[in-house]
């Protein structure tokens, strides 16, 4: 059986790493995007490339066949149609964007369980994608971090004592699973487990079970701003350098990571491909490490940003936040 994967990320601060990558990867043109009016039908460029305006864009996911986008410039949920309309915009439903290089909240989207999953001040938000309403609100003390997956939403949260809070999608009851002695730097969710990479000096990485609660340390991961679980490998992800871990017995697999990008702001995994973004879109396959694309797409960003990438269809979507878009790119 097939099992559902998901990753979340915490802006912090990105160690730099170094690293070749040995594959000869398939380097697809993209002319610039077009910007559109989310009022009107967008236009295209022969390409197909599109941008939407989005305040402060940031996490985003692609579900229930559109483009869900966080603006933190104004708090509110974003939902893009395969077009590049703007469906619908859902207020107070994301953190607004702090000022300072580092002060940007991220991770803070998710879907599963047939919804979308949103964090903002103070608490957990549910939307129902079918009616772009908020359904249910679950309070919560500095909540961080959001992924669904192996049978509940987790939500990782507090100033403090970080702690992991298990919610049941059904029910919607929330309570406390797990605390951790040390602040995540990433957390992520599938091959049965949940990942919870240390953010210390020391580095190493938690398997945690959802089912026991019980969390066994792994010697492995530096301060790693991506935890990307696929079907086979556990990817540990920062400054366009990638790694893997085997999720069966958390030891690592490549001993050093290799260079995919210059570097990464966003991750996803589709369809047997993890996407960054780095300014560009890069693909690498998630069983060889093989980087299969080069997909032009912005001019700049930043390293300290958060910017989601994800698929939907043939197009590639990312989170431009210093242009206050989100870029589409055809794949065809």
């Amino acid at each position: 059986m097939k099992r559902r994967v998901t990753l979340v990320v915490f802006g912090a601060v990105v160690a730099c790493t170094s690293g070749a990558s040995t594959s000869s990867p398939a380097v697809i043109t993209v002319p610039p995007s077009l910007s559109v009016s989310a009022s009107v039908s967008p236009s295209a460029s022969p390409d197909g490339a599109i941008t939407v305006d989005v305040p402060g864009p940031a996490d985003l996911v692609a579900a229930f066949g559109s483009v869900w986008v966080q603006a933190r410039g104004d708090g509110s949920l974003v939902r893009i149609d395969r077009t590049g309309h703007v469906a619908a915009r859902i207020s107070d439903t994301a953190f607004v964007h702090r000022t300072g290089r580092f002060g940007a909240r991220s991770s803070a989207l998710a879907d599963g369980y047939g919804s979308i999953w949103s964090l903002k001040e103070g608490a957990l938000v549910r939307v129902d994608p079918s009616s772009d309403r908020i359904v249910d609100t679950v309070p919560m003390r500095a909540p961080w971090a959001v992924a669904a997956g192996e049978g509940a939403v987790w939500v990782v949260y507090g100033s403090g004592q970080v702690n992991l809070m298990r919610v049941d999608p059904s029910t919607m009851h929330a309570e406390h699973f797990v605390s951790i002695g040390t602040s995540a730097r990433a957390f992520g969710v599938g091959d049965g487990y949940l990942w919870w990479l240390a953010f210390s000096e020391g580095g190493g990485m938690y398997r945690i079970d959802p089912t026991t609660a019980h969390a066994r340390f792994l010697p492995v991961g530096y301060n790693q701003r991506f935890i990307v679980p696929t079907p086979r490998w556990v990817w540990l992800v920062d400054s366009g350098n990638a790694q893997r871990i085997d999720p069966a017995d958390g030891s690592l697999v490549d001993a050093r990571g290799h260079q995919k990008a210059r570097r990464s702001i966003g991750v996803s995994y589709s369809d047997g491909t993890i996407w960054m973004n780095s300014g560009t879109a890069v693909g690498f396959d998630a069983d060889s490490g093989e980087v299969t694309a080069r997909v032009p797409a912005l001019t700049h960003v930043k390293y300290w940003s958060s910017g989601g990438i994800a698929r939907l269809g043939r197009r590639l979507w990312l989170s431009d936040p210093h242009g206050d878009r989100v870029v589409g790119v055809s794949l065809a």
